[in-house]
């Protein structure tokens, strides 16, 4: 399996400088963005099944906050059009852009997905938020004509315990040009934000997207995985 790759690990996430204040540790009320000259490092490992095969690899990621609105990271960035107040409630929406997909090939090169849509968050309490997405991807195919994508998701995230929450989301992919005229994702997970620098989050995904119609290596998308990520701010 090939290393996964995320600009924000967020969300239901340079200069060698601490952030002068971090992102709050409850993902609950947590910006979709990082704060001023926050840092963001993340890694974990995954492991899920395809096709009957079993795959392992590495989960990676980073990102810096250019200030409390500009989040980027290695393939992309967020802006933050409507902020929403430090560990407050109400509505937030980001701008997202960049480098969105990659699936591996053999027969027909690697493709890449470049994209941008809207990221938002509807936070309620400090115990309960709504999250949503809504973006457009264009696959760049070497080989063969290329595709396109329109992905819309939505997901929830309840603390149960002081420093403990859980998540859900759902995702839906209306395929262009692919073999698949559609496909879903869902997951669920829980939070443990062991401190106001480091969290950790264990989840558990399933899609009905096979690549192996569309040409692709067979662990460009596992069926099933686990997943546990550790990300850590400073």
């Amino acid at each position: 399996m090939k290393p996964l790759f995320s600009l924000i690990a967020i969300s239901l996430i340079a200069t060698g400088a601490n952030a002068s204040e971090l992102s709050v540790a409850n993902p609950v009320t947590r910006s979709l963005t990082l704060q001023d000259n926050e840092v963001l490092i993340s890694a974990g490992v995954s492991h899920g099944k395809t096709n009957g095969h079993n795959y392992t690899g590495p989960i990676l990621g980073a990102a810096y906050g250019v200030n409390d609105n500009l989040t980027v990271g290695p393939v992309g960035l967020r802006y933050n059009l409507l902020p929403r107040a430090y560990d407050g409630t109400g509505l937030e929406v980001t701008l997202d852009g960049g480098l969105m997909g990659y699936y591996e090939s053999k027969e027909f090169d690697d493709s890449y997905a470049l994209g941008a849509g809207l990221t938002g968050k509807y936070v309620l309490s400090d115990a309960l938020a709504f999250t949503f997405s809504s973006h457009y991807l264009f696959w760049n195919e070497d080989l063969r004509d290329n595709r396109s994508e329109v992905r819309v998701g939505a997901g929830t995230i309840l603390k149960v315990m002081s420093n403990v929450s859980l998540y859900a989301e759902a995702a839906y992919r209306e395929l262009k040009d692919f073999n698949q005229d559609n496909a879903s994702e869902f997951g669920i997970g829980v939070i443990w934000n062991y401190s106001n620098q480091t969290d950790f989050t264990l989840g558990l995904s399933t899609t009905d997207f096979d690549p192996l119609k569309d040409g692709y290596e067979n662990d460009a998308s596992l069926e099933n995985a686990f997943n546990l990520n550790m990300n850590y701010r400073f």
